[in-house]
């Protein structure tokens, strides 16, 4: 099964939430509030997003988070890559010699090939198309701070 993992969801679930709210600072508390999470979970993830260019922080009693772009300059691609590392749908894929059979396989540069299209695909999707649609149940919260 392919499928991206809890805490990359979870760091989606966060971006799109902070997308709808573009320019606005966000603190970690109310991010953890609006989105259901606990605030340990909340604050690591934030940090790894900072580290990865995806947000911005600013420190003091008016500070938070934010996206670093817009939302439609930050693809899926770049969110999973930066959540979970490299995208790639088989280990011959992240980096070579990590599979004993790779000098003999048939099939590898077709894996390459798949990986490659997947990899363009997310890249073509964007934060802004995640956004979900403005009657949604996902309703703001009081910001603090």
């Amino acid at each position: 099964m392919l499928r991206v993992n809890k805490l990359t969801d979870y760091g989606s679930v966060i971006l799109v939430y902070l997308a709808r709210y573009p320019g606005e600072k966000i603190s970690a508390v109310s991010l953890a509030k609006a989105v259901f999470l606990p605030p340990a979970t909340v604050s690591n993830l934030l940090k790894k997003m900072v580290n990865n260019e995806l947000l911005c922080s600013t420190l003091g009693k008016h500070g938070g988070y934010q996206l670093a772009r817009p939302a439609e300059q930050i693809s899926l691609a770049e969110i999973i890559t930066a959540l979970e590392g490299p995208i790639a749908l088989t280990e011959c894929n992240v980096k070579k010699g990590l599979c004993r059979t790779e000098e003999h396989c048939d099939i590898r540069n077709n894996w390459r090939n798949i990986n490659q299209m997947v990899y363009q695909s997310l890249t073509q999707v964007s934060l802004k198309q995640m956004l979900p649609p403005e009657n949604s149940a996902i309703k703001p919260i009081t910001l603090i701070g």
